[in-house]
C-alpha cells in the first residue's frame, strides 16, 4: 500500500515538474493594436515614395526606392523650364499634382522578446483612380504599395527633368539652357532601406497585408506608393521606449482622397497666400459680386454692385454697362437704366443696340423719346473722336492674319507660325506707337445691331500670339499689362479656353465634363450651365474650360478617352457648333 502511494506520489510530482518546465519555455508574445500604431506614427504627410526608376516626370539612375521629402517641389515650369515647338504646331505645357493618402489598419501584431521578430497583419487602402497631368492619356496602370520594415538610411535625391516630352518635336531649355534626360531640377531630403523586410500589395480599398521582421530601437514601418503620403510608424519606440509617445493624441482624419498640390502650373499653395494678401477691393471685386447675384437671379443685388463700381471707376467697360442695364431693368429701376444707358453711349455704340427685347419696357416709357435724342447725339459724338487710323490698321492686321489662319485657306503650321510672327511684331509696333485700341479709341464690337460682344475682333492677334509663342511675346505681355493695369484693356477676363491651360471643365458634343483628376467646383459649373440658358443675354466671366472638336478623325478613340479620364457632369446643349456663332 505504501509502496503504491509513494508511486502515485513520484507520478504527480513528475508531472507537476514537467508542467512548470513547459510553463518556463514557453514564448511570452506581446501583442500591440491599432491605437499603439497610431500614437507611434511619425513624419505625417511629409514624404513621398520615389518608386524604382522615377518620380513624377524624372527618371532616376538607380534602382533603389526612396522615400522623399519633395514638399518643395514647385513644379516644371516654376523650375524655368521652357517650351518650343519644332514644327510650329500649338504646344502649352500643363501639369496638375495631387497627392493621396493611405490608410493603415492594423489586425494583428505580435512581439516575440526571444528573437526580437515583430509579425504584423492588417489592411491598407488608397485611391487608384485618379490622373495628375492631363497631357498624358495613357490607359489606367496597376498602381501598388510597398511595405518596408528596417532601419532607414538617410540622403539626398535628385530630381531630374526626365523625359516629359518628344523632344523631336518640343525644345526644352531651362533657363535659356539645353536639357537632357537628366537635367537636375532640385534636390531633396530622403530615406531609403539597406537591410530590410518588404511586402507588395496592389493599391486599391482595404486590401490584406502580411510582414514580419528583426525590430531594433530604430527601425521603421512605412508604407508608400506613388504620389501618395508615405504612412510611417516608430516600432522602434512602440516597442522599446512605449512613453514616448504614450501622451501622444490620436487625430482622426477626415477622408480624404487626394490633395491638389499644382494647378495649371501654379502651386496651390501660393494660389491661397495670394487669395489672402489680396484683399484691396478692385474693379473686378464689383464685377465678380455682379455677376454672382446674377447667377443667384438676385438682380437688385448685382445693380447695386454695379452703382458702386461706377463710383469707383469713372470708365468702365462695355460689358459692364451692357449688364448693369439689365440688372436695372429687371430690377424695375428704370431710371438707374436710363443713366447706365448714357454710360454706353460714350462707346459710340449706335441706337439700334436698344431694339433688343428686354428694352421694350424702356422704349415704352415716357422717357424714352427725350434719351433716345441724347443718346444719339453722345454716340454720334464719340464716334468722331475714334482714332480711325488706329481702327484701320488694326483691320489691316487682322486681314493679314486670317489670309493664313482663314478656315478656307489654312496655310501650313510653320506658315502660321511665321504669319504670326510677323503680326505680332507689328502689332508691337502700332500699340508703341498709338497706343492700345481701347473701346475710347475705336469702340465697341456689335452686331446684327443688338448683340454686344465682349472682346474686339482684333482680340484674335493676341490669341495668336500666346499659342504660337514668337520670340517677341514677352514684349507684347509687357504691353498688355500695362494697358490692363490702366483698365484699357480686360485683360483679366481674357477668353481662357482657346489656351486649354489648366482646365478641368471641357465641353464636348455639347455635354460637360470634368477630368478625374480634379475636385469639383460648383460654381464653375454653375457659369457654364448659365451659358446656356441666359435668355436675358448677359454677358459674364464663364471661367476656364475647353471645347473640344466634335469632327476628330477617330471619334471612337476620343469617346473611349473621355469616359475613362472625364465624368459626365450634364448635358448642355444639342448645337455641338454654338461656339462659332456670337
Amino acid at each position: 500500500m505504501r509502496k503504491a502511494v509513494l508511486v502515485s506520489l513520484i507520478i504527480l510530482i513528475n508531472i507537476v515538474f514537467i508542467n512548470v518546465t513547459l510553463g518556463q519555455n514557453q514564448i511570452k508574445y506581446k501583442t500591440y493594436n491599432q491605437g499603439n500604431f497610431e500614437k507611434n506614427k511619425v513624419s505625417d504627410e511629409i514624404y513621398n515614395l520615389w518608386i524604382g526608376k522615377s518620380n513624377w516626370f524624372s527618371a532616376l539612375k538607380d534602382s533603389i526606392s526612396y522615400f522623399v521629402d519633395d514638399r518643395n517641389y514647385k513644379g516644371i515650369i516654376n523650375y524655368g523650364v521652357t517650351f518650343r515647338s519644332k514644327n510650329y504646331r500649338n504646344f502649352n505645357f500643363v501639369e496638375h499634382l495631387s497627392m493621396c493618402f493611405l490608410k493603415v489598419e492594423v489586425t494583428k501584431c505580435d512581439y516575440n522578446p526571444k528573437d526580437n521578430v515583430l509579425s504584423i497583419e492588417g489592411f491598407v487602402s488608397g485611391n487608384d483612380d485618379w490622373g495628375w497631368n492631363v497631357l498624358i492619356k495613357g490607359k489606367k496602370e496597376k498602381k501598388y504599395v510597398d511595405i518596408f520594415l528596417g532601419e532607414k538610411t538617410d540622403t539626398l535625391r535628385n530630381c531630374y527633368l526626365g523625359k516629359i516630352v518628344n523632344k523631336d518635336s518640343i525644345e526644352v531649355k531651362l533657363n535659356n539652357k539645353e536639357t537632357n534626360e537628366f537635367t537636375v531640377l532640385d534636390k531633396f531630403p530622403a530615406f531609403y532601406f539597406k537591410k530590410y523586410s518588404h511586402y507588395r500589395t496592389i493599391l486599391g480599398k482595404r486590401l490584406p497585408f502580411k510582414i514580419s521582421g528583426k525590430v531594433t530601437s530604430k527601425t521603421l514601418l512605412v508604407f508608400g506608393s506613388g504620389e501618395t503620403y508615405s504612412e510611417i510608424f516608430d516600432l522602434g519606440a512602440m516597442i522599446f521606449d512605449p512613453k514616448k509617445n504614450d501622451r501622444k493624441k490620436i487625430v482622426k482624419k477626415e477622408e480624404l482622397d487626394c490633395r491638389p498640390l499644382i494647378h495649371a502650373n501654379e502651386l496651390i499653395a501660393d494660389i491661397e497666400r495670394e487669395k489672402v494678401q489680396k484683399q484691396e477691393i478692385n474693379y473686378y471685386t464689383y464685377t465678380k459680386n455682379a455677376e454672382s447675384y446674377i447667377l443667384a437671379r438676385q438682380y437688385g443685388r448685382a445693380k447695386e454692385q454695379y452703382n458702386f463700381l461706377a463710383q469707383k471707376y469713372p470708365i468702365l467697360f462695355a460689358r459692364d454697362i451692357h449688364n448693369a442695364m439689365r440688372c436695372a431693368i429687371l430690377s424695375r429701376d428704370y431710371k438707374n437704366a436710363f443713366w447706365w444707358g448714357e454710360k454706353l453711349a460714350l462707346k459710340g455704340i449706335e441706337l439700334p443696340y436698344f431694339n433688343s427685347k428686354i428694352f421694350a419696357v424702356l422704349r415704352k416709357n415716357p422717357e424714352w423719346k427725350s434719351f433716345s435724342v441724347k443718346y444719339d447725339s453722345v454716340s454720334k459724338n464719340a464716334q468722331h473722336k475714334w482714332n480711325l487710323n488706329l481702327k484701320k490698321e488694326l483691320t489691316d492686321l487682322l486681314n493679314e492674319d486670317q489670309a493664313e489662319y482663314g478656315r478656307e485657306n489654312r496655310k501650313s503650321a510653320r506658315i502660321l507660325h511665321e504669319t504670326t510672327e510677323r503680326v505680332t511684331g507689328k502689332l508691337i509696333d502700332l500699340l508703341k506707337k498709338e497706343g492700345y485700341p481701347s473701346e475710347e479709341k475705336i469702340g465697341s464690337l456689335v452686331v446684327r445691331d443688338t448683340v454686344l460682344v465682349p472682346f474686339p475682333s482684333f482680340n484674335v492677334l493676341i490669341m495668336h500670339a500666346l499659342q504660337q509663342k514668337p520670340d517677341n511675346l514677352s514684349i507684347l505681355n509687357e504691353l498688355l499689362d500695362k494697358s490692363s493695369n490702366a483698365l484699357e484693356y480686360d485683360g483679366k477676363r481674357r477668353v481662357k479656353n482657346m489656351l486649354g491651360e489648366g482646365s478641368c471643365l471641357r465641353i464636348y458634343k455639347g455635354n460637360l465634363y470634368n477630368s478625374k483628376s480634379c475636385g469639383g467646383n460648383e460654381l464653375e459649373i454653375r457659369k457654364i450651365s448659365f451659358m446656356f440658358s441666359n435668355p436675358k443675354g448677359f454677358i459674364m466671366d464663364y471661367g476656364n474650360f475647353v471645347i473640344e472638336a466634335h469632327d476628330s478623325k477617330y471619334p471612337k478613340e476620343v469617346d473611349d478617352y473621355y469616359e475613362q479620364k472625364y465624368n459626365l457632369i450634364m448635358k448642355l446643349t444639342d448645337d455641338w457648333e454654338f461656339y462659332e456663332k456670337y
